[in-house]
């Protein structure tokens, strides 16, 4: 991934304006998740912690709303959530689709930035934040907000990459635009480089991996996963068709299928009471 393309990933207004102003980037993405992979993600990810019966819940980097639509059989009714993103689109959605399951109330939600919580010391049950702390221009303080927001014995809910997930698809990038054959934007907050951030801050840490692979038929997918993001979503027409034609070589090699390894997992964080 060419260094402009990682840095852009840190730019608040690009985040907020451009890539999720909606979620019709980020679906594009998930699509290969949801369709080629186990496609349970959000489900997973709610079975794992002891939620309270009642209490708050922070969602940071909220979305769409898609975890909550998924987490009913494991979330218990009596949580009160609040939901934030960088993104007001993306909390506009978020809210609309968490308050038509009727199932957990919507105590508070707003655009907000990660670095500096517009909360309370102390406020929140549990915070999650999934997928998100690596776009922060400062990862740990990101997690030292979410430590001061936690209630003493809280909970965070914290998920991130591997440093090499997806490489098979971060090649084909690279085969094109140049840089590196793997997603550079996570360095600061991977799996490997999360955990001892992580650990230095709470009382408990406990990653939970996520095993999955991608077995991709359809080249289209692929494509509609690159031209979501930089570079691919400004490619010139030379480079769309050298993307195009990179993928139809790849799928050619694996007969048809496209393989892509993955490295995902959760940290479940307590903090000290």
């Amino acid at each position: 991934m060419p260094a402009e393309t990682a840095s852009i990933w840190n730019d608040r207004e690009y985040l907020r304006e451009e890539q999720y102003r909606d979620s019709s980037k980020l679906a594009a993405r998930a699509n290969l998740h949801g369709k080629y992979g186990r496609g349970d993600w959000f489900a997973w990810v709610a079975a794992q912690p002891t939620w309270p019966v009642e209490g708050r819940v922070l969602e940071l980097g909220c979305g769409a709303g898609w975890f909550w639509a998924s987490a009913a059989p494991h979330a218990p009714a009596g949580l009160e959530l609040t939901l934030t993103d960088l993104s007001p689109g993306m909390v506009d959605e978020a809210v609309r689709r968490t308050r038509g399951l009727s199932r957990w109330p919507v105590e508070e939600s707003r655009a907000a930035d990660a670095s500096a919580l517009p909360f309370a010391d102390a406020s929140f049950d549990v915070v999650q934040a999934l997928h998100m702390l690596y776009h922060l221009p400062s990862p740990a303080k990101g997690v030292d907000e979410i430590l001061r927001v936690l209630r003493p014995g809280g909970l965070a809910v914290i998920a991130t990459n591997g440093r090499d997930t997806m490489a098979e698809l971060f090649a084909l990038n690279a085969a094109v635009f140049g840089g590196a054959a793997r997603d550079e934007t996570i360095d600061a907050f991977s799996l490997e480089s999360a955990e001892p951030i992580l650990r230095e801050r709470f009382a408990q840490v406990e990653l939970r991996a996520y095993p999955d692979t991608l077995r991709i038929t359809d080249p289209a997918d692929v494509y509609g996963y690159h031209a979501s993001s930089p570079p691919g979503d400004a490619a010139t027409p030379d480079q769309a068709a050298a993307l195009r034609r990179v993928i139809d070589e790849a799928f050619a090699r694996g007969g048809g299928t496209l393989t892509v390894t993955k490295s995902v997992g959760v940290f479940l964080c307590r903090k000290a009471g």
